[in-house]
């Protein structure tokens, strides 16, 4: 229970460090008390209040609420497919909407002329991230189909959105072409208030819809057979679930372009710190987790090149792929053990 209370405390204060660094910095730069002032809309510095209160803080919130949505959706594919390294990014759900983007920005000619359209493009991407999903919910209902074949169904969407992006690339003009590209770099500072309250709003639904169904997550962690014997409707709450995890990481990366590995590094960090843990306390400490990551790389991405801001996407791929060959030379040895 102290440890729990440590990491709460820790997690907490590396959350108001990042958010008041975050406050200052940036295109704009004053003293703390000039930060505060305009935090509060006391003096005349307009354009100060104006980058905080239009630009900063909403990125601050999309930060959190992505980290969260991303994370969460890693918990939950994680227990529901039996695959540590199961996430949004890993069963195609970015790819696809990397390709639905991509679509309304070639095709239908949104996005262009300094992303111009940019509700048309959110649309297209938001969309190709469901269809992604909906393939991936029809192979769950496929009579024998195991968690592990669903995995491999998500790797193979992905390498099929992959291939129809390029293609779509190929016979783009260069302006279209820099559009998709810019799209798919994952960049917390696409989108305004809306776009990070209606993530926050839906990561929320997610967040109670998971806690929900901690119990029964906990049964299907212990084998499918166990958790049947316990009343537990595996098969309903596979496709419950996978809904529920496809439409959270639709929303945040339909609005803010794919940010891989968030839904790896957060529940897989908890794990470390915490084995055996449940998941009335994975699930909400992997979505604050997760935000607070997400808002230290976005931080780390503005000030690493100052006055170049790096997407945060480079900055979660950079960190996530070791975490990611961590996982799976683990997993590894792990099974050359038994």
């Amino acid at each position: 229970m102290v440890s729990r209370l440590i990491f709460w405390v820790v997690l907490s204060l590396l959350l108001i460090i990042f958010v008041l660094s975050a406050l200052k910095h940036g295109a704009i730069e004053r003293s703390w008390a000039d930060t505060a002032s305009a935090l509060f809309g006391v003096g005349n510095d307009e354009d100060l209040q104006y980058f905080i209160w239009h630009l900063r803080l909403p990125r601050i919130a999309a930060a959190l609420a992505v980290g969260g949505a991303l994370s969460v959706s890693g918990v939950i594919l994680q227990n529901i497919l039996n695959n540590p390294l199961a996430s949004s990014f890993t069963l195609g759900l970015s790819q696809g909407a990397a390709f639905g983007a991509t679509f309304s920005i070639i095709i239908l000619g949104a996005g262009t002329g300094l992303f111009a359209g940019l509700g048309n493009v959110a649309i297209g991407a938001f969309a190709g991230s469901i269809l992604s999903a909906l393939i991936i919910l029809l192979f769950s209902f496929v009579r024998g189909m195991t968690p592990q074949g669903l995995i491999l169904a998500g790797v193979a969407m992905s390498a099929f959105f992959s291939a129809c992006t390029m293609l779509l690339q190929f016979f783009s003009t260069d302006t279209q072409l820099a559009a998709a590209v810019f799209w798919t770099f994952g960049d917390l500072g696409k989108g305004g208030w809306s776009e990070a309250l209606t993530v926050l709003i839906v990561t929320m639904a997610g967040i109670l819809f998971s806690l929900r169904l901690s119990w029964s997550y906990n049964a299907i962690q212990w084998g499918e057979l166990s958790a049947s014997g316990l009343g537990v409707e595996v098969k309903k709450i596979r496709i419950a679930s996978l809904a529920a995890t496809s439409v959270m990481a639709a929303f945040a990366t339909a609005y803010y372009g794919v940010i891989g590995f968030v839904g790896l590094i957060a529940p897989h960090m908890v794990r470390l710190i915490f084995r055996h843990s449940g998941h009335g306390f994975l699930i909400p400490a992997s979505a604050v987790l997760g935000g607070v990551f997400l808002l230290g790389a976005d931080l780390m991405g503005q000030l690493m090149f100052y006055p170049i801001s790096l997407p945060v996407g480079v900055i979660t791929a950079f960190a996530g792929v070791p975490m990611f060959l961590f996982l799976l030379l683990r997993r590894s040895m792990k099974h050359a053990n038994r």
